[in-house]
C-alpha cells in the first residue's frame, strides 16, 4: 500500500495511491485524518484503508491533489551520518564503530515537489537522497531481530544540508534543519510490500 498525506480543496488528510488516483478517506471516520494517528492505529487503520481501496469508491485523480510530506510533522526525525560504504569511501574516513546519529527538526519537513530554499546566510547548500524508514508504533529497546515489527514502511528523504553551518556544531543539527531542508515522500510504501529494504537502491 502507498500511503499519502494530501490536500484537496484546502483539506488535508490521509489517503492511498492506486495507479493514477488517490483513495480519499474524507468520509470514512474509521480512517484517521493525520498520518501520525493513522500509523498509531496500526492494523485497524490499515484494514479500514484496504476495505476502502477494495470498494473502488472515493477516488480523486492524482493530478488534482497536492501531495504533502507523508508525515508532515514527525515526532522525531533521526538521520545517520556515513550510513553506506560508498559514502564513507568518498570522504576518506574509516567505517565508524557505532552509528553517528543526528537530528533534523520536524519544522524543516516539506513535501514532494515543494521548493527548497537556500538560506541567505550560506552558499553551501547540499543534498543527499536517502532511504527513510517510518516507525509505526511507540517502542523502546527493540531487539535487532524484531526491528521490522515496528517499521510501518519506507519513503524517500532528501537530506538537504547547509554544510558550513553543519560543520560549526558537533551535532550537525543546525545545518540539517534550516527551513525546507527535509523533503519527504511522495508516499510511504508499507513494509509488507518491501521484501528486502537493503536491496532498494
Amino acid at each position: 500500500m502507498k500511503l499519502v498525506t494530501f490536500t484537496h480543496n484546502k483539506l488535508s488528510r490521509v489517503g492511498a495511491v492506486i495507479d493514477d488516483a488517490v483513495v480519499d478517506s474524507k468520509d470514512y471516520p474509521d480512517i484517521p485524518a493525520s498520518m501520525v494517528e493513522f500509523l498509531g492505529a496500526g492494523s485497524k487503520a490499515l484494514q479500514a484503508m484496504q476495505e476502502l481501496i477494495d470498494s473502488g469508491n472515493a477516488r480523486i485523480a492524482l493530478d488534482e491533489v497536492n501531495l504533502n510530506a507523508p508525515v508532515p510533522r514527525p515526532g522525531k526525525y533521526l538521520g545517520i551520518a556515513l550510513n553506506y560504504v560508498g559514502h564513507i569511501e568518498e570522504t576518506g574516513r574509516e567505517k565508524p564503530e557505532y552509528p553517528s546519529f543526528f537530528t533534523k527538526q520536524s519544522t524543516c519537513v516539506i513535501g514532494y515537489g515543494d521548493a527548497i530554499h537556500r538560506p541567505r546566510v550560506s552558499d553551501k547548500l547540499d543534498y543527499e537522497g536517502e532511504l527513510a524508514f517510518v516507525i509505526g508504533k511507540r517502542c523502546r529497546h527493540v531487539p535487532v531481530d524484531k526491528a521490522h515489527q515496528v517499521i510501518a514502511g519506507f519513503t524517500i528523504a532528501n537530506d538537504v544540508s547547509v554544510r558550513d553551518w553543519q560543520m560549526r556544531s558537533p551535532t550537525l543539527m543546525i545545518g540539517k534543519s534550516f527551513d525546507t531542508c527535509g523533503p519527504l515522500g511522495p508516499w510511504i510504501v508499507t513494509s509488507d510490500e518491501i521484501r528486502d529494504p537493503h536491496n532498494l537502491a
